[in-house]
């Protein structure tokens, strides 16, 4: 497998840029246009896959090793939370317009996330609980201020 980094003469995107920008519009959608973080953090996947290959680690190895730097620090989404949370509690935001709520939502929320030692971990603690249920409270009294 042959992981090619710098596409940039044909416009095409790397394989790991590909990944991490599939990655951001799925669960980070309000990060999903920062090209130049999409670049540096790509480039950087693709630094760590060459040297792990370098230093004689396999292809699974240096995969592993790459995913690990491209997706740091992302792996817990506040967008996927609230939109978990939306999508449980909040029938009345519909399907079709749960996306646009929740990234409109996902700023003023950040009040309850700030609360919380977030990292990418954090959705297997004890703590996560809490905040859905605190996100929960937060959501109610938006939709009550704002509406949908």
């Amino acid at each position: 497998m042959t992981i090619q980094d710098k596409n940039t003469a044909t416009g095409e995107l790397s394989y790991f840029e590909t990944a991490l920008l599939f990655y951001l519009r799925e669960s980070h959608p309000h990060m999903a246009d920062d090209k130049a973080f999409i670049r540096e953090r790509a480039d950087s996947a693709a630094e760590a896959y060459e040297r792990a290959i370098h230093d004689g680690l396999s292809v699974t190895q240096a995969l592993q090793l790459a995913e690990s730097v491209l997706y740091q620090d992302l792996r817990f989404s506040r967008f996927d939370t609230i939109f978990e949370v939306v999508s449980e509690w909040f029938p009345e935001v519909r399907p079709e317009r749960r996306t646009g709520f929740c990234l409109k939502v996902l700023s003023p929320a950040e009040t309850v996330f700030s609360k919380y030692p977030i990292d990418d971990r954090f959705e297997s603690s004890p703590s996560y609980h809490t905040l859905t249920v605190e996100l929960t409270g937060f959501i109610q009294f938006y939709i009550e201020q704002y509406g949908i």
